[in-house]
């Protein structure tokens, strides 16, 4: 197998075994796009999802007609639990990814530890299940219950369950990865 040597500013060049698809292509591996790869990974499956009700909502205010009601839209758009929809879907995507990854494994350790991730992330699945509905429920108006202050409790929950769940995502993604 011929060796690639040369030196550029992020890194060497490696060449690895012929990729199994096609027996002449060595895969190359440049550390800088690995990199970018796995930050792009994170950002689109973790960030996105996290970040941009944040970013965006706020946006808002800078139109006439949505001016007056877009004072603290940021803090409505997540307190009746509506970031348990992106836990809902990020446990998805783990339990997906560690599924896949299941017949890979090399040690009965490491398919404990696979099968210990998808419980884990099964379990957050229905859990959140179970909050949003009820966070749905709470937010319709009711008769009678005058101007009540909001709970904030669904909300910080919510708020540490999208932070756990980013994180053993993220966790999970990389360690079979």
């Amino acid at each position: 197998m011929p060796r690639l040597g040369a030196s550029w500013p992020f890194g060497r060049l490696t060449s690895s075994r012929p990729r199994q698809d096609h027996l002449c292509v060595a895969k190359l591996r440049i550390p800088m796009i690995e990199f970018f790869s796995r930050l792009s990974w994170l950002f689109f499956n973790v960030g996105v999802p996290v970040c941009a009700p944040f970013a965006l909502l706020p946006l808002l205010s800078f139109s006439r007609f949505y001016r007056q009601s877009s004072k603290g839209i940021a803090i409505r758009s997540v307190q009746d639990g509506q970031l348990l929809w992106v836990v809902i879907s990020m446990c998805a995507g783990a339990c997906y990814e560690i599924g896949s990854a299941l017949s890979g494994a090399s040690t009965k350790n490491t398919l404990a530890f696979m099968l210990a991730g998808l419980l884990w992330h099964v379990l957050f699945m229905v859990a959140a299940c179970i909050l949003v509905s009820f966070g749905a429920a709470d937010s319709t108006p009711h008769g009678g219950c005058g101007d009540e202050p909001p709970e904030r409790r669904l909300m910080w929950t919510s708020v540490i369950m999208t932070a756990t769940i980013a994180a053993t995502f993220a966790l999970s993604h990389y360690s079979l990865t």
